[in-house]
């Protein structure tokens, strides 16, 4: 498991090794000089966390279209069939053409 604190590493982003740039940043308290803006700071994350991350998402958005695509046809009628087919149509403005 990894360490939630990634102060204490030495993680967070300093405004001050990015000279050439002005970053919003905490001006007082135990994180001053640290890139902050509304009060999330900018911190660096291992890259396996990141692909942990990135896998599990994934696992998960491909679960929740499986529930959907496996689900209702358990639960069909032969008098009224679900179809599993899907079609997305994007429209913009304008009025009926004759």
């Amino acid at each position: 498991m990894y360490p939630l604190d990634y102060a204490k590493d030495g993680n967070l982003f300093r405004a001050d090794e990015y000279p050439d740039v002005e970053w919003p940043q905490i001006d007082t308290g135990r994180y001053s000089g640290v890139i902050a803006v509304g009060g999330l700071m900018l911190a660096r994350i291992p890259e396996e966390i990141v692909k942990e991350r990135s896998q599990y998402f994934a696992q998960v958005a491909q679960d929740k279209d499986e529930a959907v695509a496996n689900d209702p046809l358990k639960d069909q009628h032969p008098s009224m069939p679900i179809s599993n087919e899907r079609s997305t149509r994007v429209t913009f403005g304008g009025g009926k053409k004759n």
